[in-house]
């Protein structure tokens, strides 16, 4: 999604082409008649192509040769001012595009090295220092401080974010804050949608998210067994929503616990956001920023998380959202919310005005033109 927001606000200053190094999965339906899309290599030469670099990480993107061959006559004929690479999976183009490249950008979705140590077990120190884990993490920062070092641009999503890779190149690097959008802005209504009524004052409570991904698994788990059952202590018939792509097995017991619905890959996410009256988000682990609160915040949804799940965003405690960090102080605030109508709808008109302005397409094309221009 941020790669095709930053497509479209590139297409204010002039022509793009997007190459994809593999095939996608859905053809690209664009109505941007400046955005070119180009597919470097087939499934099936993905498949059988040798591949341009030795995988160092797991991070790495596979990039067939032939890949690289194609993105290079494109770029010959392209004659590109600009040219961003998407973030260290890619490292392997880098060295290849700087020759030809007037301006070479690395948008870097997240700090990889910072979110690899985040998700790294707890071990002693001895462990630690013979761990596989720990080697990934030193060579994917390696990665990152070479990557540094080649390139005229780095943009980051987040003022967190641009702190810690100046921290990480002990001051050399300048990077520029580029936010990630809202999904979908475009098919979310110009006017606050109305909430339907709660049922004897119960409400309808929402998670979505990637349900493979292990934070946003243990997050689901933690929702449906430790925070609902809080809730229905105070609001018996309140009911949770769980949806999001490909749920992992480890899921699958949640749907039977009481007031609880798993959704696996739902077609229209719309739907869920206009029946729903709050989203809770409590994630422990992870890194960059959250893109289902800011669509739920476009959308009117008031938000109940931890300032992990909201690390980036810079949203104001009591106005854009509501912060908290243990199951009781989870439970609480949902509670607090769906009982204070007034406070309710205030909470959704303030979201939704911080949402657009701050994370809409006016303001990522203002942040990309400013890094450019």
């Amino acid at each position: 999604m941020r790669n095709w927001q930053n497509a479209r606000a590139l297409a204010g200053l002039g022509d793009v082409l997007v190459g994809s190094v593999h095939e996608p999965p859905l053809p690209a339906n664009l109505s941007d008649s400046q955005i070119t899309t180009l597919t470097l290599a087939s499934a099936a030469e993905a498949a059988t192509s040798p591949r341009l670099a030795r995988r160092q990480t797991p991070i790495d993107t596979r990039i067939p040769q032939v890949a690289l061959g194609r993105l290079l006559a494109a770029a010959r004929d392209f004659k590109p001012d600009t040219i961003v690479v998407e973030g260290i999976p890619l490292f392997a183009l880098i060295e290849h595009l700087r020759p030809i490249a007037k301006t070479l950008v690395l948008d870097m979705h997240n700090i990889e090295s910072d979110l690899a140590r985040q998700m790294m077990p707890n071990t002693g120190w001895l462990a630690g220092l013979f761990s596989k884990k720990k080697r990934h993490v030193r060579r994917i920062r390696d990665m990152e401080l070479k990557s540094l070092r080649m390139v005229d641009k780095v943009w980051v999503c987040s003022q967190q974010d641009r702190d810690r890779l100046r921290s990480l190149s002990d001051g050399s690097t300048m990077p520029d804050v580029i936010p990630n959008g809202i999904p979908r802005f475009e098919l979310i209504p110009d006017k606050l949608v109305e909430q339907p009524a709660m049922i004897n004052g119960h409400p309808t409570l929402l998670f979505i998210g990637h349900l493979n991904y292990a934070p946003n698994i243990e997050a689901a788990r933690r929702l449906a067994t430790q925070i609902l059952p809080r809730v229905r202590a105070t609001l018996s018939g309140a009911k949770l929503i769980i949806a999001g792509r490909n749920p992992n097995r480890a899921l699958n017991d949640l749907a039977a616990l009481p007031g609880v619905k798993l959704i696996a890959n739902p077609d229209d996410l719309s739907e869920l956001y206009r029946i729903a009256h709050l989203t809770i988000v409590p994630l422990t682990t992870g890194g960059g920023t959250r893109l289902k609160i800011l669509e739920a915040m476009a959308w009117g949804l008031p938000v109940v998380a931890t300032r992990l799940a909201a690390e980036g965003l810079e949203l104001d405690d009591g106005s854009d959202i509501d912060f908290a960090e243990s199951d009781e102080e989870l439970a609480a605030r949902a509670a607090a919310l769906s009982t204070d109508p007034a406070l309710l709808e205030a909470r959704r008109l303030h979201a939704r005005e911080t949402a657009a302005r701050r994370f809409g397409p006016a303001a990522i094309e203002a942040a990309v033109r400013a890094s450019l221009t």
